[in-house]
């Protein structure tokens, strides 16, 4: 009943009245009383009924929910937590994962977090009794070794440095560290699960560890390191500790690769690993079956509780990737329920800069959800009561991601040296025409919808990228006036001016001020470049610059696994 006043309050309504609500070991209706196995369950059955469904669950999943990426810029504010652990909850989450490599508050160590929008204890701790009105449990999903480059950038932190973004192992003053996290962690979360992280710790003994300690195997380091932080964790009351599974296969895959089901563990590494730590199979990008339900086999034979990680694609994404999402997280449905895994969780990441519309998310969630819970289809009508956004504009805004030249790589692409659309098309100017076309076609799905002018603008902005590359390029060649592209790139620019506004506004209601800087520069480094390019049409027309290098350099690299982050597509080299 709570739940349901917490909605009504923030207007979100259910037809269906009951006399009474009754804990069960299942959810249906039994005249006027509704018996629910969990809140969120009960309330996707009164979500249905709104629209006179009704819902058949499958009980394939005890757990089932999201994970928050906070540690990539954009650090939720108390409000928006509460406006997705609402939405989720309707969509059968109960339990929600927030990632925080350093954006809490640590005693003693006040560069921690410093300058990140880090949460206070008070802040956490609101959030966390707001999850138990819908019975979802907040898990604070942490890292104690790998991805702590932000903590590590300052000079103070140079003590517990392996690498650059690892802690040194096997030295007292990263344990004091860790310890001093678990304290504010244990201090504002109910729950006895934590999650430790320990992926893609790449380099781990082979910084500074080596200089003070010589080679010591990886597997060695690893795994004394999590016997340690593990005792810490028990001691700090967890019980359930939860890490990434990647190292183990990585470290000892003849391929060094974590998608590699042949993977032989010895019983010796086995035994080592603590009896009260679960593994989180994570995978994003496996679409085969078969390699799936082998990688679940293959953690499932190390004998230890085993959790799938897969994902509703945010990460490096101006809005939900629907057909990544589909073509993975299916599949990892699919083969968990084949292999009585229980436990599934949808990790929401915000690499790059966490610059993704987040709300696009929650049509990866309902859906999924409906197909990790449930044996019923999308109803148009149920999403809407609990987004206010129509079905139909949800779907729409994921076709941004259809292009085959991404829009992501496209956006942040020098409009001078074109290295992520080069990777396409080489030196053959003219392929450039069918993805302008390609982007033709998304910009009139998009437009005349007020409720879609985030991605019209985006979509509309590559497009004349594209026009104006194609126009310099062909008239260059073919000894024609260059200026004649200087309309498009005003129609370029005209587009990433709207995007900003409306990228600002996004951010300002949803995020802490921290963080934004990062979008923004790009977005004015883009409208810096067009008038570069101006300048160069201008005075290669007039004779002053002979020739244009970047047009003239035949493309050595093309078919590339390019990285889509901005980094590595928006300068020549690499300026820090």
């Amino acid at each position: 009943k709570k739940a349901i006043n917490e909605l009504n309050n923030n207007n979100i309504t259910f037809n269906s009245k009951f006399n009474d609500y009754v804990l069960s070991d299942k959810t249906y209706i039994n005249g006027d009383v509704l018996y629910y196995k969990n809140i969120s369950e009960g309330l996707m059955l009164l979500n249905a009924l709104n629209e006179d469904e009704t819902i058949t669950f499958n009980d394939s999943f005890k757990t089932f929910g999201t994970m928050l990426d906070l540690s990539r810029g954009a650090v939720y504010k108390v409000s928006y937590l509460k406006n997705l652990i609402r939405k989720q909850a309707i969509m059968g989450a109960n339990e929600i994962w927030l990632y925080m490599e350093d954006v809490y508050e640590v005693e003693g160590y006040p560069f921690f977090g410093y300058l990140r929008g880090k949460y206070s204890k008070e802040e956490l701790k609101e959030v966390v009794a707001y999850a138990e009105i819908f019975g979802i449990t907040l898990v604070p999903a942490i890292q104690t070794l790998g991805h702590m480059e932000q903590f590590l950038k300052w000079h103070d932190s140079r003590f517990v440095k392996d690498q650059y973004h690892v802690l040194l192992a096997e030295d007292d003053r990263t344990y004091e560290l860790i310890k001093a996290m678990f304290k504010t962690i244990r201090e504002v979360f109910k729950t006895d699960r934590i999650h430790i992280g320990l992926d893609e710790t790449f380099g781990l003994g082979f910084g500074r560890y080596y200089k003070e300690n010589g080679y010591k195997h990886q597997y060695d380091i690893f795994l004394d390191h999590l016997e340690r932080v593990n005792t810490l964790a028990l001691e700090m009351g967890f019980k359930d500790v939860l890490i990434w599974s990647d190292m183990f296969y990585r470290i000892s895959s003849k391929h060094e690769s974590y998608y590699d089901p042949e993977t032989e563990f010895s019983n010796e590494l086995l035994a080592r690993i603590p009896k009260n730590v679960g593994l989180v199979y994570w995978d994003y990008y496996n679409t085969n079956l078969e390699l799936v339900t082998k990688m679940l086999k293959s953690h499932k034979k190390m004998g230890r509780k085993v959790i799938m990680a897969s994902g509703t694609w945010t990460w490096v994404k101006f809005t939900y990737d629907k057909n990544q999402s589909d073509k993975t997280a299916n599949i990892h449905i699919e083969a968990s329920k084949a292999e009585g895994i229980d436990e599934f969780i949808l990790t929401q990441w915000g690499d790059d800069g966490a610059y993704v519309d987040h709300e696009t998310s929650l049509l990866g969630v309902y859906e999924l959800g409906l197909k990790a819970l449930t044996n019923n289809k999308p109803n148009a009508k149920a999403y809407e009561n609990i987004t206010n956004e129509l079905y139909s504009d949800a779907l729409l805004k994921t076709k941004l991601n259809d292009a085959t030249i991404n829009p992501q790589g496209l956006m942040w692409d020098d409009p001078l040296l074109g290295i992520y659309v080069n990777n396409y098309v080489g030196n053959d100017y003219q392929a450039l025409l069918p993805n302008i076309k390609q982007y033709e076609t998304i910009v009139e799905q998009l437009k005349a919808n007020d409720e879609l002018l985030f991605t019209y603008h985006i979509a509309s902005a590559n497009l004349y990228k594209l026009k104006a590359r194609y126009t310099m390029l062909n008239n260059y060649f073919n000894k024609k006036p260059l200026i004649e592209a200087k309309p498009l790139f005003d129609e370029f620019k005209k587009h990433i001016k709207e995007i900003a506004v409306i990228f600002d506004n996004i951010w300002h209601d949803r995020n802490k001020l921290i963080g934004l800087e990062a979008i923004q520069s790009r977005f004015a480094t883009q409208l810096v470049r067009a008038d570069e390019m101006t300048y160069i049409m201008e005075n290669y027309d007039s004779g002053k610059i002979e020739k244009i290098e970047a047009f003239e350099d035949e493309v050595g690299a093309t078919n590339q696994l390019l990285s889509l982050k901005f980094i590595g597509l928006g300068y020549s080299m690499r300026p820090y």
